[in-house]
């Protein structure tokens, strides 16, 4: 089954990367760079990705290995092409990965059976870690023996938040004041998570001792309507230059009353989502709202202070460190539709970007399988 698109198969394959299309020289942009092969089933998609260096990265995601199984699918990039790993045992899906570097790299996800793991790559071999009953949603890797993931514990009941800390022997749960969504690590002693408290967004701090909530700008609701605002990614890239983006929606109060009384309108004409947008500077968290009509789902730094993320209407947008924004489509191809975007992630030491997702069929064509994507801009 196919990951939402908004929430958080073991390829027994060698998976050659999809040469980029020709560009002009010089000129940079987004293009689709890697296609999963045709399995014979319905369902292959990227939902993670993470890069350590210019010459590694990551990324996560399942696919149907038969009428009954899934698996979890593990691809790495050379920094030019894109090959899949097989990681040993029981793996029905990966839902997140992140890494310090090539020899420290953490997937999280579940088995088959659905119980909660991890797997930890140290350069070498794989190793598998229960996560218990705690649901990871994201994990940012700091060191070999310094790693945090956010999400739910269903046994964990409903008094704040967990959060998972590996202290290089296991994961142990910290309390944090909310239940978080996605988590970037500056240091040690500098690590943000993000979510949502009620019908606002959320951010949290951990300074090497506690987790704390910070104070955040309210992200406004007209008067007379009703809505909420979440944020649902973090790009952590140093003490003063985080970016949390995500979502406000409001409609349904008066807008909605006139819109009825209208006759002739439709009611989605009362329904607005906005992208939200927050920058930490060391000091204190700044609110941008983006244009009506669209929403942030995933973020990655451009390695020049500002970020690039993805939208719910299949574009990337990028926010310069100046504040200067720019919008372009998603890119496809083979005459397909545009792809789902599930995470927007900086190649660290550049301003490569990668991105993951699925892509739909061909309408109509033989081959009615979802295959997962990846593109990057250079």
């Amino acid at each position: 089954m196919r990951k939402p698109l908004i929430s958080a198969g073991l390829a027994a394959l060698v998976i050659a990367a999809l040469a980029a299309p020709a560009g002009a020289a010089g000129q940079a942009g987004w293009r689709v760079t890697y296609v999963s092969p045709d399995t014979g089933y319905d369902d292959y998609g990227l939902y993670d990705v993470a890069a350590t260096g210019p010459h590694d990265a990551w990324a996560v995601g399942s696919q149907t290995l038969d009428a009954d199984h899934s698996g979890g699918t593990l691809l790495r990039w050379n920094g030019t092409t894109w090959s899949a790993v097989t990681v040993p045992g029981d793996t029905g899906s990966f839902g997140s990965v992140d890494g310090s570097s090539p020899n420290n790299v953490w997937v999280m996800g579940a088995t088959n059976e659905g119980a909660q793991a991890s797997w930890h790559w140290d350069g070498t071999s794989w190793t598998s870690v229960s996560t218990g009953t705690y649901d990871v949603a994201d994990v940012a890797v700091v060191g070999p023996k310094n790693a945090w993931a956010v999400g739910n514990d269903y046994e964990g009941g409903t008094d704040g938040g967990k959060a998972l800390h590996w202290n290089g022997r296991k994961w142990k749960q910290v309390a944090m004041p909310l239940t978080a969504r996605k988590v970037g690590a500056v240091a040690a002693h500098d690590v943000w998570a993000v979510g949502d408290a009620g019908d606002q967004p959320a951010a949290e701090h951990w300074d090497g001792t506690s987790w704390t909530s910070s104070p955040i700008p309210e992200v406004p609701i007209p008067e007379g309507e009703s809505g909420f605002a979440y944020f649902n990614d973090v790009v952590a890239e140093s003490s003063d230059n985080v970016w949390a983006v995500g979502r406000l929606y409001w409609g349904g109060g008066e807008e909605l009353k006139r819109v009825k009384k209208a006759g002739n309108a439709t009611l989605a004409e009362a329904e607005h989502n906005q992208p939200v947008i927050m920058h930490w500077d060391g000091g204190e968290w700044s609110l941008r709202l983006g244009a009506d009509g669209d929403f942030a789902l995933s973020a990655g730094a451009d390695g020049q202070g500002g970020i690039w993320y993805s939208s719910f209407n299949h574009t990337f947008v990028h926010v310069a460190a100046d504040g200067t924004t720019t919008t372009v489509p998603v890119a496809t191809t083979g005459g397909r539709q545009v792809p789902s975007i599930r995470q927007v992630a900086g190649v660290p030491g550049s301003t490569t970007m990668l991105a993951v997702g699925e892509i739909a069929p061909v309408p109509g064509g033989d081959d009615q399988s979802w295959d997962g994507v990846v593109e990057q801009y250079h």
